[in-house]
């Protein structure tokens, strides 16, 4: 067994934390084996780790049984990686990626996530992960260690947390938050509290286009001081992109809809399932035929 604090100083003998890099890395051992806990039976099971620096959720995630996929951005911590887990990598029971996780091509078939991600990719890892579960099977469970802050605004904690993030993530995902975490379990502690989320795959919105709704919330949250009919005047920069929708058409179902109740709504007045009963509404004013 390769204990966590013993991975993080053979790290730091090559090279100090790289700040820059979100370099953060967790040592506490409890939270590390609960950490994989919340994933589930992971024997047999390809992981997919984010990030890995020392290889502190490597190691547990091996021990659990999992086929881990790791994709590590800092060269140095990928020669550290290669010579703490030469085994794991000779039996291909770890597979290393050296590159960005943003940029860097996910395995096609991946059953879980299981990262302590840099804080400050975590919103773009998460458009990252739509983006694969578009193309590919959804991981059956994602579990990743964040800011709390990231964390209330991811699963909508309570009303004040409502944004883009956590409604446009709610249309696919059930998400939870579980244990914090204290900066005392890192190595260097970080200046926030971090939490553990839990997403789990849940099914698209069936009468109404999720893209629409995504479009919608974007352009809405963009002036979340203004109200919808304020807001939502000029149509969503991608609009074009969705089939059968144009800049004539927005305007025209937003004029048709200038007496709806929600018009009068700043965008975190909205529900997820309101958001996507207005899009729904939006979305069923007949088009016009051209003249």
């Amino acid at each position: 067994m390769k204990r966590a604090t013993d991975l993080v100083a053979r790290l730091q003998v090559r090279q100090p934390n790289d700040r820059s890099l979100g370099q953060h890395f967790l040592i506490e051992e409890a939270h590390l084996e609960a950490i994989v806990g919340l994933a589930g039976d992971l024997k047999g099971r390809v992981v997919l780790e984010i990030g890995p620096g020392p290889g502190t959720l490597t190691e547990h995630l091996l021990r659990a049984g999992a086929v881990v996929h790791a994709i590590e951005i800092d060269a140095v911590a990928v020669e550290h990686l290669r010579e703490a887990f030469a085994e794991a990598i000779e039996s291909r029971t770890l597979v290393l990626h050296e590159g960005d996780a943003l940029t860097t091509p996910w395995p096609d078939h991946i059953d879980a996530v299981v990262s302590n991600i840099p804080y400050q990719i975590s919103s773009p890892l998460i458009d990252v992960l739509e983006q694969h579960r578009r193309r590919h099977a959804a991981p059956e469970v994602v579990v990743l260690l964040v800011q709390e802050e990231f964390a209330e605004r991811l699963t909508l904690a309570t009303p004040a947390d409502r944004g883009s993030l956590g409604i446009c993530t709610a249309l696919g995902w059930s998400s939870t938050m579980d244990r914090r975490v204290p900066p005392g379990s890192f190595r260097p502690p970080p200046a926030v509290m971090s939490r553990v989320c839990v997403l789990r795959p849940i099914d698209l919105p069936g009468d109404v286009d999720h893209r629409l709704v995504r479009q919608t919330v974007h352009a809405a949250f963009h002036h979340r001081r203004r109200k919808l009919r304020t807001s939502l005047q000029r149509p969503p920069r991608r609009l074009s992109r969705l089939p059968g929708w144009h800049a004539a058409r927005w305007k025209h179902a937003m004029a048709s809809l200038g007496q709806d109740a929600v018009m009068d709504l700043r965008p975190e007045d909205l529900t997820v399932e309101e958001w996507c009963g207005f899009c729904h509404r939006l979305a069923s004013v007949e088009v016009q035929s051209p003249s």
